[in-house]
């Protein structure tokens, strides 16, 4: 913060004033030696602090020399430091909290100082487009359509775009019309126009601002509605025009910058045109002929320039200057920029729907790469909507992604990412990676193994990858002659298979990024292949990219695209969750490690959505989707990659589970007392010819391994040199993958060879059989360590010895048969199942044991004692034998979180354990040796405590007179405490634990179960169907296997093809991922639906229908209104030519009759004067002038006067009598009274529905007013008081016919305080007094909402507004005349009346009320009025100084008196006590601290 205000300190500048010029207009004034003139800056001679000279009137020579000299800011004024900025707090509006930084600036301030204010110092983002508003500084009336269009019009554009608004930041003009907060909204306004802007003088403050002014006042209000301030100054004051030139300087240099550090464009600028002066039109000449120019938006229909600019424009077709369009169009269309620019400018907006609509992407030419480099930005900004726009329109992956895009891509430092993929990479390397280390595509890999773990393997760490990589990179290394570039790779090498000799270079298609490892096929058979899989490789690409950077939004769009969208999903979980638990494990911030968790569960939860569409589709389909291999992802299966991710609703859910109850019955297809049949199978293997077989098409959705695929069928037998993947294929034709029914087909039984193959190969019969093979093991065992251990062992022994031997070969075999490549991954991954270590430590255990045992002594006793230990471990083992059963296996898993929960529990019971063991040992046996006993003395007894057990005997050592040690008489008391503790509520603590979590796992652990079930059936499904010990027989036919197939040279693939996969062929799989993309298309389309008809969605488009229903009726209604006043204008119009036409007639009558009479009186020979007043027709009366102020604009009354009626009878013509007679209503009169203007305060709603800002009307209205007798003259010691009659009104400002007050203060009064308010007296008094009411009102509306409802009184004070006499320019105050009787309760010097009824102690409780409710700031004195109608309040300020310019309220405050003089005469009563005032009023009277004078 030091530094902040430092570097404002010294940057910016504020302009002072330093000469006194005076105004040409002051120097040849003759008051200019009787009134003080002003300088040219707008100030008075005192108001100057820089003066160079002495006094004024001793320095000053002559308006003559003072005319030579002009003043200007270079010359005569002087730059310092500025002295105001920080935050303003404006208060017009209690609904929202309106702050908005501001600083003065200097009129010279660089633009290049201003913009690193705005976006480091206010930290504001960088501009994507600037708007500036130009218009009217006056409050001009706009059409309802218009208005719309510009408030919400403006915030859309600047929202969806991230756009800043130049603004003139009054409240005004412009952006009075706004109803909506602007977040980069900044107001530049001239320093010297701002109202009480002495208050926001200081260094980095926080100031009140109220922007409420008088409406006479030359002064402006800042608008609230401004994020930011740029307040310049230029000395001035009172002088708008100074902000212009600094902010088209701004604006240019903004113009220069860039729009995104990826985008080469500029900041496109806009200029908005609502309204205004004849200024706007050379302000709009020089945008257009600006370069580049700057496109111009008007707003036709607003008035004045905007609507000259829209004439010229439809009349000349410029093409600078665009009438009304969509405003974030403006500088895509009407700039001369090239499509790639127009793409650019978009695509750093976010707007797709631009692009779209108005850049056609493809029918255009396009420059090499420019839609190749469109995609980058796309991808690397995170802009999906560019993404999407550009795939759906044809751009193609296959050309798109190469090794170098690949590698920015996950090298870029912008957009949502951070170091987090460094981290990873640290992680994997073991080491520490400078700073600027570029992640190439191996480290990529090998991160991804290292998230994934167990055997994936990433095709960027395949050794075909890394020998192509480290070619193509000595490749660019060699073309580049040893020059320095920014990036790994040339722009233009692709990852492509290497080629053959054969082929040319040119005449081979470019490829992209790495493809997964195949084994070599001929040329024909590669040509087959086609490039359809490269692209679905490209997708699946860019998709982990997007995974990695823990982009969601974009991941999930491309997860939309391509093939295998379910095991896509499921890599993403894994991911997302690897990521989360590198994350905690770093100690990162949790924020981070809660949104990656979120985002792998919206993928899980994506799997599961497509899992159960498909499963509801088709079931075989679903099923084959989930063990079909994905070569593409090491060829692992959807199935192991969901449980690698431990992702539970997906393996819980019923297709997953039909699936693995096929794979655990096998062939066998039995339903009913299947363990039986089993059982008996096993013990009489004839049985077996017995038990019946599921057909071909019924086992053809089940992964089988590669060794159960060489055993044919009896009919229907492939050919010789027919490959597996053939004879796969061969089975599905019999079955319908497309339809939920199984093609019939004739099968012949299996021959009795297949059948002892199928069944013992079975996983269920693997357990039983295993099962009945250790459970006669435990017999065994138990029966070696229960009799007498011989010196050789016994035949028993020698069982169980090889039982447990051959488990171990068994081991070692799960160990090197895993899928991880590296030993060191073998051992992790096997060492993380608990099973597997609780076996390695039992055979370590019993190996121990044997080598003891053939010893003599002391050595086999430990031996026998170590058997005794181990058959723990095995008789445990049975727990994971009963985890197998739906029932048993509940409570399993219950039993293992209750065991993991209860550890720290457990760990807190052991320290108050130790705690009073040691004491309690140390206590009673204070002369004990060193052993080893004094740990077992230590912990036995109070163990057993723990479970009642109280030793009653030993507790009181010194009972019957027993010889105890010192301080014995402590164990009693120790004990009773450690019971406490122990008994009562850590063993309580646990005993609820453990409820807690039996309650919490009992609805989850059927879902736990059967994701372990998946674990289970695994485990059965790859061991060999011979149990221990004859287990060795299977091991030695898999060593002669292996040594037969290393022996004929099979590939890699074929030599690991027994694990549990699908193995499809290529038709097949093609099918199956159609099937899988109608899945997908359906999800979406459902989930789709689901939104459109929600009850939300509904809500949302009724209200939407509504809003643009009621856009139209107020267009409508505001049509009908415009139509009416025209008509009313034009029949106004009507009656008045038909008056002249009357007229005419009647002077024409009137000159016919004077002529004829002068003939006659000629041919008389004498002349007589004619009485004109019995000839003139009323219509032709002079109506009575009322003398009004030259700025005043003579209204046109329309009434029915009496007069009127009076002359129609002397009309001689029927016609003109009917004429005047239908016009009576329409034809103008005066009527009588006095006619004034009348100012008012206005409340206009603001944002919210509850709040509102009071300002004074743009306008006085006008009226006339009829002074009625003097029996109603009301004078007071400070004003006197008149009623009047209101015979004629403009609007509703007045009602006709009603009685009004009209108030004015006393002469004395106001030559009393001439002495403060030097000018305008009256008005000054005037305008105090109605805020002093205002403010009455103000609290009495808050008095009435708090007030108990025990006080169901509710008065008010009326409203008050301001008058002004166009006769004698005289101001007053007008008010609802008040009929009954006109009481008084309290004066304002604290005096009050004796209350009487409920209104009288309200009212004075009022009083009470107001004290205390401002802090004792404010007191509401001088009541007074008419039932619950109260006018002319005191509001007496404690602070408020007298007589001086500083009044806030009325000239009736008397300050700190009378505040004393309340609390001492005031006396509480029942309405006090309501409100929770009694007791308050007898508090010190404390003034508050007031500054000293300066």
């Amino acid at each position: 913060m030091l530094s902040q205000r430092s570097w404002i300190d010294d940057t910016f500048c504020k302009r002072e004033c330093i000469k006194f010029i005076p105004a040409c207009g002051d120097i040849h004034r003759f008051e200019f030696f009787l009134s003080p003139p002003r300088c040219c800056c707008g100030r008075l001679v005192g108001e100057h602090t820089w003066l160079e000279t002495g006094p004024f009137m001793s320095h000053w020579p002559g308006p003559q020399a003072v005319q030579e000299e002009r003043w200007s800011v270079e010359c005569h004024t002087q730059a310092s430091a500025t002295d105001a900025y920080g935050t303003i707090d404006f208060q017009d509006s209690a609904d929202r909290n309106c702050h908005a930084k501001y600083v003065r600036v200097a009129v010279d301030t660089k633009a290049e100082a201003l913009l690193q204010l705005m976006l480091r110092e206010w930290q504001m983002e960088r501009p994507k487009l600037l708007l500036t508003v130009h218009g009217g500084a006056e409050n001009f009336p706009l059409p309802l359509k218009v208005r719309q269009a510009f408030s919400k019009g403006l915030i859309t554009a600047a929202q969806s775009t991230g756009a800043w608004i130049f603004t003139d930041g009054i409240n005004t003009g412009v952006m009075g019309g706004c109803e909506h907060l602007c977040r980069n909204a900044v107001g530049v306004t001239p320093w010297g126009v701002i109202d009480n802007h002495g208050d926001l003088i200081g260094r980095d403050v926080l100031r009140p601002y109220q922007p409420l002014r008088s409406p006479l006042s030359k002064t402006v209000c800042l608008n609230s509605l401004h994020s930011h301030f740029l307040l310049v100054d230029d000395g001035t004051l009172g002088k708008h025009g100074c902000q212009l030139g600094l902010r088209r300087k701004l604006e240019r240099h903004i113009q220069l910058q860039k729009i995104h550090p990826r985008v080469n464009q500029g900041v496109p600028v806009v200029c908005v045109v609502v309204e205004g002066g004849p200024d706007i039109v050379s302000m709009v000449l020089d945008y257009v002929s600006s370069v580049p120019p700057v496109p111009v938006f008007v707003f036709e229909g607003s008035g004045r320039s905007a609507d000259l600019l829209a004439f010229l424009h439809k009349q000349t077709a410029m093409d600078r200057c665009a009438v009304p369009l969509s405003s974030s169009t403006v500088p895509c269309e009407s700039t001369k920029s090239s499509p790639a620019e127009q793409l650019g400018t978009a695509l750093a907006w976010d707007r797709a729907d631009v692009a779209n609509k108005h850049i056609q992407v493809y029918g255009q030419y396009w420059q090499v790469g420019s839609l190749e480099q469109a995609m980058l930005d796309a991808l690397i900004m995170d802009r999906v909507g560019f993404v999407k726009l550009l795939i759906d329109n044809g751009m193609s992956m296959n050309r798109f992604l190469t090794v170098s895009r690949l590698e920015e891509l996950y090298n870029t430092q912008q957009g949502p990412t951070d170091n987090f993929l460094h981290h990873l990479v640290e992680d994997v390397k073991q080491n520490h990676i400078p700073k600027g280390y570029r992640v190439s595509l191996i480290d990529v890999g090998q991160v991804i193994e290292y998230l994934i773990g167990g055997a994936y393997r990433s095709t960027y760490t395949r050794k075909h990858f890394r020998a192509y990589y480290n070619h193509l990179h000595t490749h660019c290394m060699v073309s580049d002659h040893g020059r320095v570039s920014g990036r790994l790779f040339c722009s233009s090498c692709t990852l492509h298979p290497p080629q053959s000799p054969n082929n040319s270079p040119s005449c081979k298609p470019v490829f992209h990024t790495a493809q997964p490892y195949k084994r070599k096929v001929s040329q024909q058979q590669s040509s087959k292949l086609g490039d359809s899989s490269l692209v679905v490789f490209n997708f699946n690409d860019l998709f982990v990219w997007a995974v990695l950077q823990r982009r969601q939004q974009m991941a999930l769009f491309l997860w939309q695209h391509g093939e295998e969208a379910m095991v896509r999903a499921t890599v993403a979980c894994k991911l997302y969750r690897a990521m989360a638990h590198e994350a905690k494990q770093s100690n990162m911030d949790d924020t981070t490690a809660e949104q990656l968790k979120t985002y792998s569960l919206d993928f899980g939860q994506l799997a599961v959505d497509v899992l159960d569409n498909a499963f509801r589709q088709n079931e075989r389909m679903a099923m084959k989707l989930l063990t079909s291999e994905m070569e593409a992802w090491s060829h692992f299966t959807c199935l192991q990659m969901a449980v690698s991710s431990r992702l539970r609703p997906f393996v819980s859910h019923s297709c997953t589970q039909m699936l693995l109850t096929d794979l655990w019955t096998g062939r066998l297809n039995m339903r009913k007392n299947s363990w039986f049949k089993i059982i008996l199978s096993i013990l009489m293997p004839p049985a077996i010819l017995l038990l019946d077989f599921k057909s071909q098409a019924d086992m053809s959705h089940v992964p089988q391994s590669q060794e159960a695929l060489q055993f044919i069928w009896d009919t229907g037998r492939p050919e010789e040199g027919q490959d597996v993947e053939k004879g796969s294929a061969c089975w599905e034709r019999t079955s319908d993958p497309e339809a939920d029914t199984v093609i019939p087909v004739t099968t012949p039984c299996l021959f009795w060879t297949r059948r002892l193959y199928e069944f013992y190969n079975t996983p269920v019969v693997k357990f039983m059989f295993h099962t009945m093979s250790y459970l006669a093991f435990l017999m065994l065992f138990s029966y070696t360590v229960l009799v007498k251990m011989e010196d050789r062992p016994s035949t028993q022994e020698w069982l169980v010895i090889v039982y447990i031997v051959s488990t171990a070969v068994e081991k070692i075999r799960e160990v090197f048969m895993s899928e991880p490549r590296k030993p060191s991954q073998k051992l992790k991954v096997w060492f993380g199942e608990y099973w597997n270590v609780s076996d390695f430590l039992a055979i370590l255990l019993f190996l121990v044991g044997l080598a003891l045992r053939w010893h003599s002594g002391s050595y086999r006793t430990a031996g026998r004692i170590t058997y005794c230990l181990d058959i723990i471990f095995w008789y445990v083992r049975m727990l994971d034998l009963l985890a197998v059963n739906q029932h048993a296996g509940h409570y399993l898993t219950m039993i293992t979180k209750m065991t993991s929960n209860m550890f720290y529990i457990v760990v807190m019971m052991a320290i108050v354990l130790l705690s009073f063991g040691v004491s309690r040992k140390a206590i009673l046996s204070p002369d004990e040796a060193p052993s080893w006993s004094l740990l077992r003395d230590v912990v036995n007894q109070p163990y057993w405590m723990m479970f009642g057990e109280g030793y009653p005997d030993e507790i009181d050592a010194c009972a019957e007179g027993k010889p105890c040690a010192p301080g014995a008489f402590l164990h009693p008391f120790l004990q009773a405490v450690y019971l406490f503790f122990q008994y009562l509520i850590m063993v309580n603590v646990l005993l609820a634990l453990l409820n807690n979590v039996y309650f919490k796992m009992k609805s989850t652990s059927k879902k736990l179960w059967m994701y372990n079930r998946y674990r289970y059936i695994m485990t059965y499904q790859e061991k060999p169907w011979l149990p221990p010990p004859l287990v060795s027989l299977s091991h030695v036919t898999l060593c002669v296997t292996t040594i037969y197939r290393k022996h004929r040279g099979l590939s890699e693939k074929e030599r690991d093809s027994c694990r549990l996969k699908l193995y499809l062929g290529r038709e097949e799989l093609k099918r199956l991922h159609e099937f899988e993309d109608r899945c997908v298309i359906a999800y979406f389309h459902k989930k789709k639906q689901d939104v459109l008809c929600s009850q939300i969605h509904r809500i949302r488009a009724t209200a939407e229908r509504a809003e643009e229903m009621g856009v139209v009726i107020g267009e409508v209604s505001e049509r009908v209104h415009f139509i009416q006043d025209s008509l009313q204008v034009l029949d106004s119009q009507l009656g008045q030519l038909q008056v002249l036409s009357a007229l005419a007639v009647d002077t024409l009558t009137l000159l016919s009759a004077s002529d004829s009479l002068q003939q006659k009186e000629a041919h008389l020979g004498h002349c007589r004067p004619i009485a004109h007043s019995h000839h003139h027709s009323p219509n032709s009366c002079t109506l009575p002038h009322i003398d009004i102020t030259p700025c005043h604009t003579p209204k046109a009354y329309h009434s029915t006067p009496p007069s009127l009626l009076w002359g129609l009878t002397s009309l001689s013509h029927p016609m003109e009598k009917n004429n005047l007679m239908r016009l009576a209503h329409t034809i103008p009169f005066t009527p009588a009274g006095e006619e004034v203007s009348v100012y008012s305060l206005e409340e206009v709603e603001a944002a919210g529905a509850e709040s509102s800002v009071i300002s004074w009307s743009p306008r006085g209205l006008s009226a006339v007013l009829q002074p009625l007798s003097s029996e109603g003259c009301l004078d007071g010691a400070l004003r006197r008081a008149m009623r009047v009659l209101c015979t004629w009104a403009e609007g509703d400002i007045l009602s006709v016919g009603c009685v009004y007050v009209v108030k004015a203060f006393q002469p004395k009064v106001i030559r009393t305080w001439q002495r403060v308010f030097h000018s305008d007296t009256p008005l000054q008094l005037c305008l105090r007094e109605i805020q002093q009411q205002r403010a009455a009102q103000k609290l009495m509306h808050v008095f009435n909402q708090v007030k108990p409802e025990n006080v169901p009184l509710s008065p008010r004070f009326l409203d008050v507004s301001l008058l002004h006499c166009h006769s004698d320019g005289q101001w007053l105050t007008i008010e609802r005349n008040m009929l009954g009787d006109f009481r008084k309760y309290n004066n304002n010097t604290g005096e009050e009346i004796t209350p009487c009824c409920g209104m009288e102690e309200t009212l004075l409780a009022f009083s009470h009320w107001t004290y205390q409710y401002s802090c004792r700031e404010l007191l509401v004195l001088d009541i007074q009025g008419v039932g619950s109608e109260l006018t002319d309040p005191s509001v007496i300020r404690a602070d408020d100084k007298s007589l001086t310019g500083d009044m806030v309220f009325g000239p009736a405050n008397l300050g700190d008196t009378a505040i004393q003089s309340f609390v001492l005469k005031h006396t509480c009563n029942s309405c006090c006590k309501n409100l929770g005032l009694s007791g308050k009023r007898k508090e010190l009277f404390r003034p508050p601290l007031r500054s000293p004078p300066s």
